[in-house]
């Protein structure tokens, strides 16, 4: 009987063992982005977790925070920095904070066409680029999604670059936005998103400046009239991760992240090439009256731009470059 019971035992402290070694060679990742369910990029977030357990055999596990539950897009992005995330799922943009390499991103009218993008971002020069804002920011970013154009959206009417003069329009809090609409003539506006609908609707500002996802997502045909179609930036999403966490991993482990994230990220382009002619026609029978510009005009404006920003313009002649 004594033999049964250290038996049994033994076994018991060898299979409890055997769990802790399992978990002990699972390495989850603390995730979080700002986007509700039935949004795209909350649908991509959710991708690309279900391709790095696939391709790890359950190894690698992604924890997803949605929705802005543990803060904004920029308190997500410090919980990088202090270990409280791991991966955030954002615009390459948003690292402009960090260092200015990270605006060419939003830089106005340096991606062409969607060709054009995918070339960019997924050649040597996107490579380059991706290595460069590591090292100048400490963040390292993975894949590049396809946003959507940006537009305009007023209650002024805008048919040409002149009507810009005198239009209050909220920028993201970002340099190379608030300078591309100064070089416009508008009166730009920093503001966070969370108060922007309601500074919509109070005339605080006439206008705002975002992807048709966005506009659609944040119900902005309820407080604006008109889309003026500048297709100024063809933003990328990416996932974003602390640089040196990120090298700390195993190497087989990079490259899994980096593989499944550029993939999860393709897919979300093709998806979102897809939806944006559906987003202009739902905006549009909420209301939303689409204005066409002379694009060229508002590229014209913005030549002068390349001076305030010298430690871009090799980067600007770079991926113009780009076939």
């Amino acid at each position: 009987m004594k033999k049964f019971v250290w038996g049994a035992i033994a076994a018991l402290g060898l299979s409890c063992a055997t769990i802790a070694s399992a978990a002990a060679q699972t390495l989850t990742l603390k995730m979080a982005h700002i986007y509700n369910p039935g949004n795209i990029w909350y649908d991509v977030a959710e991708d690309y977790a279900k391709r790095v357990a696939e391709r790890s055999g359950g190894k690698i596990k992604i924890d997803i925070a949605h929705s802005g539950s543990t803060g904004d897009w920029p308190q997500a992005i410090e919980g990088l920095l202090i270990g409280t995330n791991d991966i955030v799922l954002q615009s390459i943009g948003t690292l402009d904070r960090y260092n200015t390499i990270a605006g060419i991103e939003a830089y106005p009218y340096l991606i062409r066409d969607i060709a054009h993008f995918k070339a960019v971002y997924y050649g040597p020069i996107g490579k380059e680029l991706f290595d460069e804002i590591a090292k100048k920011t400490g963040f390292r970013i993975i894949g590049a999604g396809y946003r959507g154009a940006r537009h305009m959206s007023s209650n002024k009417l805008v048919e040409k670059v002149d009507d810009l003069k005198g239009v209050k329009l909220r920028v993201p809090p970002l340099k190379m936005y608030r300078l591309t609409w100064e070089y416009l003539g508008a009166s730009p506006v920093p503001m966070g998103v969370a108060e922007l609908f309601t500074s919509l609707q109070q005339g605080v500002v006439d206008g705002q400046e975002n992807p048709l996802e966005v506009i659609q997502d944040q119900k902005f045909y309820e407080v604006q009239k008109y889309v003026i179609e500048t297709g100024h930036v063809l933003g990328a999403m990416t996932f974003i991760f602390s640089d040196a966490k990120f090298q700390s991993l195993p190497e087989e482990t990079r490259k899994i992240l980096i593989e499944e994230g550029e993939a999860a990220m393709l897919a979300g382009t093709e998806r979102m090439l897809e939806m944006e002619a559906q987003y202009k026609k739902d905006l549009e029978s909420k209301g939303l009256t689409f204005i066409p510009v002379n694009r060229a005009a508002f590229q014209a404006k913005l030549a002068p731009m390349t001076k305030d920003f010298p430690e871009l313009a090799d980067w600007v002649a770079k991926i113009q470059a780009v076939k």
